[in-house]
């Protein structure tokens, strides 16, 4: 892949720096030589980069990354747990629902 072709694909993934050319406050040429220069990992981008904005390339790239089945295992434990905590929760709603039929049976002789 030729230099040019890896700052066409730099500057996809970061579309923020169409609104600054578009704007005129700066040209592809100079943030193609700043590319040249610097490459893609400096410090020279952030005045580029807008850091509310939203880059779905990126959100998808990270969601193509994920492995399905760990999350399955992950999801699997968060289950079992929230049901260990049920149970843990459950005797005392039973005390309390014996502890009733207890108080019905001695009412009515049983």
């Amino acid at each position: 892949m030729s230099k040019l072709d890896n700052f066409k694909k730099f500057i996809s993934n970061h579309p923020e720096f169409v609104d600054y050319v578009k704007n005129n406050n700066t040209s592809w040429q100079n943030l193609y030589e700043l590319y040249d220069l610097y490459g893609e990992k400096e410090d020279v981008w952030k005045k580029y980069m807008k850091e509310d904005q939203i880059n779905i390339k990126g959100l998808f790239n990270t969601l193509k990354n994920i492995n399905l089945d760990s999350l399955e295992e992950n999801i699997t434990s968060i289950q079992k747990a929230v049901g260990l905590v049920e149970e843990l929760t459950k005797p005392e709603e039973k005390e309390e629902v014996s502890s009733k039929e207890e108080k019905i049976d001695k009412l009515y002789g049983e």
